[in-house]
């Protein structure tokens, strides 16, 4: 009898003992497992404010956009980008852009709630996806960081980069990023190399008629070119960043007439022609 009662004791030592090891284990594992769940967690969450901080002194050699982009290109394809300050990027070609691109760009914080619900009733009436609301710092986030994937997750994080880009760079660095990482041809990216491609010149000397030419294609610049002058396409463009800038008179009507070889909006015959002949001025500033 004691003999089995020893062994019961032993059984019951060892079932105890081995219970107290898988515990330990556990609670060694659990702990590990959420210390690297924390660890994790902060490691992406502020991996993007790493990641945009170090924008705010230091130029990317390419955006994430450009490298998926290079590895559809033909092997004699290069990519051509040049990186220029904000002071030597016309003040004509700044204004167009934003024209074309974003024309509250200054007066919103990184996204345009009034023109998503635009765009959200063009599209339900044309059923589909016709038209996006996507803002300068909206674009920058998404070709600087991340996938053209159409999800949820994608838009969700394209919205805190660009609240981050808001916050840490602010507007005029978003617009310098912005202009020297567009895509203005099939190889061409930077408004450097695009100028210099079709106006034989530095960015900083274009007119106003060219920025608005270069503005024009940002939103097909794989199917045309600033040169294209005579389609449908350009004149729509044009006439589009000639009212924005004619808006906020950026232009007066003699450039209104010049960009799109039309009366301004809201002006007669009469009028326009008093006006055209006493005023030979581009802009009101």
């Amino acid at each position: 009898m004691n003999k089995v009662l020893r062994i019961l004791l032993r059984v019951v030592h060892y079932l105890w003992v081995t219970i107290k090891t898988i515990f330990l284990l556990y609670a060694v594992l659990f702990s590990l497992a959420g210390t690297a769940g924390l660890y994790l967690g902060y490691r992406y969450a502020t991996t993007p404010i790493r990641q945009v901080k170090y924008l705010c002194d230091h130029n990317p050699a390419a955006t994430a956009y450009m490298a998926r982009y290079r590895a559809t290109l033909n092997p004699g394809d290069t990519l051509v980008q040049v990186f220029v300050p904000f002071d030597s990027i016309s003040r004509n070609l700044r204004e167009a852009v934003v024209a074309a691109e974003d024309d509250g760009f200054y007066t919103h914080p990184g996204f345009d709630i009034e023109a998503m619900l635009a765009a959200l009733e063009y599209n339900r009436a044309a059923g589909g996806i016709k038209r996006g609301a996507s803002t300068i710092s909206q674009q920058l986030a998404k070709n600087l960081f991340l996938t053209n994937e159409k999800t949820f997750e994608r838009k969700y994080k394209e919205l805190g980069y660009t609240l981050l880009l808001e916050k840490y760079l602010g507007k005029k660095r978003i617009l310098e990023l912005y202009l020297n990482y567009a895509q203005w041809g099939k190889t061409v990216f930077g408004c450097e190399a695009a100028s210099r491609r079709y106006f034989k010149k530095s960015c900083r000397n274009l007119s106003r008629e060219e920025s608005a030419r270069l503005a024009a294609v940002l939103s097909m610049p794989n199917k045309t070119t600033p040169l294209n002058t005579g389609t449908s396409f350009m004149g729509q463009r044009i006439a589009v960043i000639a009212n924005n800038l004619y808006l906020h008179r950026q232009i007066d009507d003699s450039g209104y007439t010049r960009l799109t070889g039309a009366r301004p909006p809201g002006k007669d015959s009469s009028e326009f022609d008093s006006a055209d002949s006493g005023d030979e001025g581009d802009t009101l500033h």
